[in-house]
């Protein structure tokens, strides 16, 4: 773990203190949503351009009430785009807060280094899929009505946009926060231990649902993540695993359905 900030305490760049590091998360909401507005006002402008201001007009207002939509599909394709946008903010978010505080030396801050992914690296992913089929098929039986939480999506578009949430960008922000700009300051500050069981609870309370009942089955995964980053000293490690892990649950999904 030669890489990592928690194994250089006199290193130059240094993370947040836990004032700090409250605060950074203030200023990385802030940023991200600077971000999403600047992203949103961009296609605003195209479609200005493009279409004219009736069409922009009619278009603003039928996203701000979705509920008039008679076609189930706009409104999954509405909201997959939406969560692609505030995810991609976010990791905008925490790049630029990272650079603000370390300059070209932010990837230290948010453990975005290189990783040897060993055998027992694969065999804890292997070990994380099925558990998680197994979790899936408890939570359906218990909670019958997760089977509808995510369903395939019809359109292209959805298909894309639910392979790029899922797959790509949900796994990046989570990790760069849980397993990078959070665990690293955490790491560095107050040791392993804390650093791993506050990361991997957050993990699983950003799950929560009204059941309670996916956050717990999340836990553990929240958990075997925590050891990949320690192990590894990277959150590269931890967003690979992730985007595998989410990509094998999105396959049995659409296998489910065909």
């Amino acid at each position: 773990m030669d890489d990592t900030i928690s194994s250089q305490p006199q290193s130059a760049v240094r993370p947040y203190g836990l004032v700090g590091l409250v605060l950074s998360l203030v200023g990385v909401t802030v940023i991200a949503g600077l971000a999403l507005f600047l992203s949103l006002a961009l296609v605003a402008a195209g479609v200005y351009l493009r279409f004219g201001w009736p069409y922009l007009h009619n278009l603003i207002k039928a996203g701000l009430d979705m509920t008039q939509s008679s076609r189930l599909e706009d409104l999954t394709t509405a909201g997959l785009v939406a969560g692609c946008a505030v995810y991609l903010a976010g990791i905008v978010g925490l790049w630029a807060m990272a650079r603000v505080r370390a300059g070209r030396a932010w990837p230290l801050l948010l453990a975005w280094t290189p990783f040897r992914a060993d055998r027992v690296y694969w065999w804890l992913l292997l070990a994380a899929m099925t558990y998680g089929l197994g979790a899936s098929l408890a939570l359906g039986y218990l909670n019958p009505v997760s089977k509808t939480w995510f369903a395939i999506p019809e359109t292209p578009l959805a298909m894309v946009a639910a392979f790029a949430l899922v797959v790509i960008l949900a796994p990046l922000a989570e990790e760069l926060l849980f397993r990078g700009w959070l665990y690293t300051a955490l790491r560095w500050r107050f040791g392993f231990a804390a650093a791993f069981w506050a990361t991997s609870l957050l993990f699983a309370l950003a799950h929560w649902d009204s059941t309670h009942l996916y956050a717990l089955a999340i836990l553990p995964i929240g958990l075997v993540l925590g050891h990949v980053r320690e192990r590894t000293g990277s959150a590269r490690a931890t967003t690979l695993f992730h985007m595998i892990y989410n990509f094998s649950g999105l396959a049995l999904t659409f296998l489910g359905k065909v």
